[in-house]
């Protein structure tokens, strides 16, 4: 692999991320406190008191997956994320691939984490006796507002929309902390046996709960879409991709294990509760912290709304200047440098879905999981990928561990695989049967439009996740 020198920024703000808000980044998308707030409630429903032990498999899996990414990411950089990781190895197809479903699945779960930041501002503003965006058109009007302001943050800088979700975040968790610790003690069930032995939990509700728990941390490798803005990418991507995944990994294992224990009832109850944080609060007392709580779950499901709009535009931003899209895409605005016209063409992709949804009179978490469940497949094939391109990468720049690497990549991929198998067969209950056929027939109307460029136009095909530099290399 040859030094690249050039500036393959583009216009971006190149080498202005700290690696702070690099790590920030991959903490804003994957939104710890969104997930809390809805995903053990939904998981307790197949996996019983095996939920927190299909964290526990979530995280295993995405950290061998975020070795994967890593052992590029030291190497390699630049604004496609994924997409340009996978080309030395795969080749301009299979980074085409990987950057199509990762591009499908940042949008997807932009849009459901918008209809759960909407449910969770319009729940924060009841709290306040704000009553009206309560219904499926006050949900609406929520969603387009909060699009707007995290269109402005995309626009405006990445550094500020990074530091304002990462502040949320934090705040957010800490609260979710206090709040869980104080509830699950006050159980009286700190050692819950149910749990702790997998009472009642069976293998095919819990492998089915795993890609729940994957959703959990879809993101956690958005910190390498800033390749071309980082400070110190070949450093600070690789810690964030492993940092936030293990911080995301103990968060979830703690607050659904607390969740479940501390509902009368345990999993069954907290799988039929339509906000799990608000009940926990207000039977144990604690109804003062009801506002907190509802605003920081509305600004972590904002944030992951941000961080996947930055990852989507810089990902329409490369095939911009690779040629595989309109150069239209690959310009940045003249002040922020920011891929402006590329978050602009985001905007219908996330919104739409969202009303659709609703208007066909699901409710806005349900909402969130049918969306944001069609994404996680995206990051999965992406995920996939990456696992096996990892120890063809390393082969290809003579470096070592490449056996080590095989191992981890086949370690983090074949899960991901079986996971994918499980949610098509035994068939799901509607609507959840279909969502893999939404994602199939999206990501191969995505393979048969660059197969048909590549047949027409070989030539630009082939700089298919070129718009990238790599480390310099000693000898």
């Amino acid at each position: 692999m040859s030094t690249t020198t050039q500036d393959h920024s583009g216009g971006l703000a190149r080498r202005s991320v700290s690696p702070l808000e690099v790590g920030a980044q991959s903490v804003a998308n994957i939104a710890p406190s969104a997930v809390i707030a809805f995903g053990p409630g939904v998981m307790a429903a197949s996996a019983g008191n095996g939920a927190w032990f299909s964290f526990l498999i979530g995280t295993v899996i995405i950290l061998l997956v975020a070795l994967s990414v890593a052992s590029i990411a030291r190497r390699r950089a630049g604004a496609g994320s994924l997409y340009v990781l996978a080309r030395p190895p795969l080749g301009p197809t299979g980074s085409f691939i990987t950057g199509w479903a990762l591009f499908l699945g940042v949008v997807a779960i932009a849009s459901g984490s918008l209809a759960g930041a909407g449910f969770f501002a319009s729940q924060f503003l009841g709290n306040l006796n704000v009553t009206l965006f309560a219904g499926t058109t006050g949900q609406i009007i929520l969603d387009v507002a909060l699009l707007a302001v995290a269109v402005y943050l995309a626009i405006t800088s990445v550094r500020l929309s990074a530091r304002v979700s990462a502040t949320l975040e934090v705040i957010s968790i800490t609260v979710i902390v206090i709040v869980l610790s104080i509830v699950l003690v006050k159980s009286g069930n700190v050692f819950d046996s149910n749990q702790l032995t997998l009472s009642g939990a069976t293998l095919d509700g819990m492998v089915f709960a795993v890609v729940l728990a994957i959703l959990g941390f879809v993101g956690f490798e958005s910190a390498a879409a800033l390749g071309e803005e980082s400070q110190d990418p070949f450093r600070a991507i690789p810690r964030a991709v492993l940092g936030s995944a293990i911080l995301a990994g103990i968060l979830y294992i703690f607050a659904t294990y607390a969740q479940v224990a501390a509902f009368q009832g345990g999993a069954a109850t907290l799988a039929k509760s339509g906000s799990p944080m608000d009940d926990l609060a207000t039977h144990y007392g604690l109804s003062g912290f009801l506002p907190i709580l509802n605003l920081g779950f509305t600004a972590s499901f904002f944030a992951v709304v941000v961080a996947c709009i930055n990852v989507g535009a810089r990902l329409l931003f490369s095939w911009g200047n690779d040629g595989l899209a309109p150069a239209w895409f690959g310009k940045v605005h003249p002040e922020h440098r920011t891929p402006a016209r590329a978050v602009y063409t985001i905007i219908p992709l996330v919104i739409l879905p969202v009303i659709v949804v609703l208007m066909a009179g699901a409710a806005p978490l349900a909402a969130t999981t049918y969306i944001d469940t069609v994404g996680v497949f995206g990051y999965m094939v992406a995920y996939i990928l990456v696992c096996i391109a990892a120890p063809l990468f390393l082969k290809k720049v003579n470096a070592k561990g490449v056996a080590t690497a095989w191992v981890i990549g086949l370690l983090g991929a074949a899960p991901l695989v079986y996971v994918f198998y499980r949610n098509v067969l035994p068939v799901p209950p509607s609507p959840l049967n279909t969502l893999p056929y939404y994602f199939a027939a999206f990501l191969v109307a995505g393979i048969a439009a660059f197969l048909v460029l590549k047949a027409r136009k070989p030539e630009v095909a082939e700089r298919a996740g070129t718009f990238a530099d790599d480390a310099p290399v000693a000898g």
